[in-house]
This record gives structure tokens, sequence and C-alpha cells, in this order.
């Protein structure tokens, strides 16, 4: 078998509902990993959301996080690219989200900063184990060097309004309900796993992807195989080539990477054009 790129959302996908990684699904990674292949998470988190997986983070090969934005090498935490939103748009969105009271999440790194503090955002926080800083000033930020990226939760639809009017520059995706994340134009999930997949020297026809929400429909519409767990979204489902038996509560990973080692995703393609 080729070496695969085997690429998953996190949330409702490759973890549990409580962030965790089944026994199962952690021992079919490293199978696979011991095969050659290449295991990857791709989300829309960042890298202050990522402490809720504990070190279960870095059991993968890769992480593709910002929905495309960042990719950062596990095994030694290495940055390998990053997209940033230009400086004078970062300056923009804030400066309006705080003459308008309006919640913007900020995110740079493991910098997390918001622009007003909500119960839902401080119990989220909570979770995983990280408390924004709330600001009350444009100069409170490193925008003058760009910034990776926004999200919006209770104000969403004014910051979606603002953005839709005012800054070209960017565009949101819905990650969950009642949530957008804001990246710069280009940055997708799909774009991140190719600029990866040509790293590591990787042909598209041996990509495969995995996800459950409306963020994974572009990664599972242009990858060679698209799958969709069982708790997927009806949408994302019609657009998968495979849909799991089980879902992301009952160790869907191991049941892909079984499959995906049996050869039963495998599909016809040409040899790739070095």
């Amino acid at each position: 078998m080729r070496r695969k790129l085997l690429a998953m959302d996190i949330d409702g996908t490759a973890v549990r509902d409580d962030s965790s990684l089944g026994e199962k699904s952690k021992e079919a990674i490293k199978l696979a990993q011991q095969e050659g292949h290449k295991i990857v998470f791709v989300s829309g988190r960042r890298d202050s959301d990522m402490g809720s997986l504990k070190d279960e983070q870095w059991l993968v090969d890769y992480q593709i996080l910002n929905t495309g934005g960042k990719i950062l090498r596990c095994k030694d935490r290495k940055v390998l690219h990053n997209d940033l939103i230009p400086p004078h748009v970062c300056k923009r969105l804030i400066t309006h989200c705080l003459e308008q009271n309006i919640q913007l999440q900020i995110y740079n790194g493991m910098t997390w900063q918001v622009t007003k503090m909500t119960d839902e955002t401080l119990e989220y926080a909570k979770n995983v184990g990280v408390i924004p800083e709330i600001i009350n000033s444009l100069e409170e930020t490193d925008w003058k060097y760009g910034l990776e990226g926004f999200m919006a939760t209770q104000d969403m639809t004014d910051v979606a309004a603002y953005i839709d009017e005012c800054i070209p520059e960017v565009y949101y995706v819905s990650s969950e309900p009642n949530c957008i994340d804001v990246m710069a134009k280009g940055v997708s999930k799909w774009n991140g796993i190719q600029l990866l997949a040509d790293m590591l020297e990787i042909c598209k026809e041996d990509i495969i992807t995995v996800g459950n929400y409306y963020n994974d429909l572009d990664m599972l519409q242009h990858a060679a195989v698209g799958i969709a767990v069982a708790n997927a979204v009806d949408d994302v489902k019609k657009e998968a080539d495979f849909v799991t038996e089980k879902n992301n509560n009952q160790d869907a990973v191991a049941e892909i990477i079984t499959k995906m080692l049996n050869h039963d995703y495998d599909v016809v393609v040409e040899k790739c054009n070095e």
C-alpha cells in the first residue's frame, strides 16, 4: 500500500464528546504510523483550544489548526506554515468590535483575548484550561504583526454582517452551531491539507479526509476519499464517499483505519506526476 495521509477533523469526529481519544482509536493510529502512513488532526481549533486533548493531541504526526491556516509537526512541535490576517484588517475588525461592544475572540499562538467576557466563554475556557485576557483597547493586542484568526459566538451575527459589508480580505465559516471562525481569504482545511501533502510528497490520490460538520465539506469534496462519521450532519454525509458505522464516541477512527489498512478505501488512480 502506498503511503496515505489521513486527515481527520477533531471535534465530533476523531475525539469523543469529552475530547478524549478512545483506546481502540489510539491503538489504530499507532498501527497506521508503524506502516508508514501519516495521521493528521485538521481543525478550526487554535493552539489555546488544544489543551482539552491533553497529551493525546501529540499522538498524531501533524496538526493543521486555524481551519487550515497553521501546520504544526508534532514530533518537535515545529510550525511549518502559518497564514496571518493582515495587520490593517485586524485593526479594523478589533476596533469595530470594541466600539460596538461586540464580543470578538482574538487568537495568536497561545494568546487568547476577548473584547468582552461572557458566561459561555468563561465556561469553555475552564474546559480547555486557558482563561482569555479581556482587552479594552486595540493597543493591548499584537495586531501590528498580523494575527492568526478570530472567532465569534454570541455576537456572531453582528461580526458576520460587518465582515460582509466592510472586510473583503477575510471570510468566515460555521465550525459548530452558533460559532464562526474568521480566517484570511484563501485559508481552508483542504488548502492546509494540500500544503502538507506537498511537503510530504504525498499525492492527492492518497489523501483520505474525515469530518462531521459544514466546515469539513471542502476537504471531503476534494480528497481522493472523503468519509463522514455516523454522527455527521446530513449535508456532510451526502458529500462523503463513505459513512462510518461508528460515531465519534464509538471509536470511528479505529473503524476508518482498519478499513484503510484493508484497502477498503482504495481508488483507481493514474500514477502521480513527479
